[in-house]
């Protein structure tokens, strides 16, 4: 008899992952990354700044780099990046795009699998992990490993859509879903990707809950998604997230933003039980559409 055990479930996801991102590389930023750019600049711009101010010249690991937007993101800033994937043609892109934007001399791209990492222990001075976690069957081995090889003091970035939606995202989903549809039919091979079957968002605060079990002091902020802001003149889409996002803002939301800093002494870093289990089977399958595509 043929027993699955987690390592074959953990492998099989992660063919799936990267068939998903063999599909859907060419057309995703235009689909969706430049939709989710105010929110880069609220909360990652602002990080990346303190950052540098901290530590000018820092490096930097973006984990899951999919198609380097993050990555271009802190070399603009001054960072010294490694950018790791383990879809080969995300990393494509994300070094076409970083020679378009001119930070490609400040990013060293590296295939491999973020829940083993061949870096050193204590090697970067930030590290970033955006819309990779909800990939995941078991979020720990990434967690642990990225806080292995970031140094005493060193400063994380998370970002992830929400098992908890709120009303506001999913009003705004249902209200837009004739829009996507009509635009999906017109744009032909440039359309918003479809939701791979084994992406499953993480609850925000089992994501907190884990991340502090490692030892990472954070701080964290919850925002909704409201597709109609895409209308708006770009400098006026986050002052109306952040005023529909205030009721929610510091408990749940469609969105969350975790900033993180590594204990400064140095001393190992020794993964305590979260209480309530961190592995993506523990969440719902039947999440609703707008919170289970990568952003």
């Amino acid at each position: 008899m043929h027993v699955t055990g987690p390592d074959s479930l953990s492998e099989q996801q992660k063919a799936l992952d990267i068939e998903y991102h063999r599909h859907v590389a060419k057309g995703y930023d235009d689909a969706v990354t430049r939709h989710y750019h105010f929110y880069h600049v609220h909360s990652l711009h602002k990080w990346i700044r303190r950052l540098v101010r901290k530590t000018p010249n820092a490096t930097a690991l973006d984990m899951g780099t999919g198609t380097g937007v993050v990555a271009s993101t802190l070399a603009s800033f001054g960072c010294r990046v490694t950018a790791i994937d383990h879809s080969l043609d995300m990393l494509a892109r994300a070094t076409q795009s970083a020679k378009l934007a001119g930070t490609v001399d400040r990013i060293k791209f590296d295939y491999g699998d973020c829940e083993h990492l061949t870096y050193a222990d204590n090697s970067f001075d930030a590290v970033t992990i955006q819309g990779v976690i909800h990939h995941l069957p078991d979020i720990m081995p990434t967690l642990r490993e990225a806080v292995r090889v970031l140094k005493p003091g060193g400063e994380l970035y998370i970002s992830e859509p929400c098992l908890e939606t709120t009303w506001v995202g999913r009003a705004s989903h249902a209200l837009l879903a004739p829009a996507r549809w009509l635009r999906n039919k017109l744009a032909g091979s440039v359309r918003e990707p479809d939701v791979s079957d084994h992406e499953k968002p993480i609850s925000g605060p089992a994501l907190v809950h884990a991340v502090q079990s490692l030892g990472i002091g954070v701080d964290v902020e919850y925002l909704v998604q409201f597709g109609a802001v895409r209308l708006l003149p770009e400098r006026f889409k986050i002052w109306v997230i952040l005023a529909l996002s205030l009721p929610t803002r510091r408990r749940y939301g469609d969105l969350v933003f975790i900033c993180g800093r590594k204990a400064a002494h140095g001393s190992p870093v020794v993964a305590q039980e979260p209480a309530q289990p961190a592995s993506q089977p523990q969440v719902a399958n039947s999440a609703p559409n707008h919170v289970r595509a990568r952003v």
